[in-house]
């Protein structure tokens, strides 16, 4: 084999090799593409997730306090109620006591 021929298949050995690092190059970005596309995708999804979580436990705090608020509302309402109905029975004994003194004073 003559010395231009060795130099010949060295040459098409080394395109060969760069050829092949080449491709492997491209499918090392394409891997680390695909890779960070699927962590992106596993990201997003738990963060949903993660809001859907929020967003009931929120929900379901909401619908506690509401309850509460109610229930609070309806014990100053039965209160209310209560010393309303105690002022009134309460004014009518103060009037049918003034009333009475005054009569007494009168009639004395």
């Amino acid at each position: 084999m003559s010395k231009a021929a060795i130099l010949n298949q060295i040459r098409e050995a080394e395109e060969k090799v760069e050829a092949v690092i080449k491709q492997a190059e491209e499918k090392r970005r394409s891997l680390q593409a695909e890779g960070k596309r699927r962590a992106l995708e596993k990201v997003e999804a738990a963060e949903a997730s993660m809001m859907k979580d929020i967003e009931t436990r929120r929900a379901s705090a909401r619908a506690q306090v509401e309850a509460r608020k109610n229930k609070v509302l309806e014990e100053g309402q039965r209160r209310a109620e209560a010393l309303e109905s105690n002022a009134t029975r309460s004014a009518v004994k103060v009037k049918s006591y003034v009333l009475a003194e005054f009569e007494r004073a009168a009639d004395a």
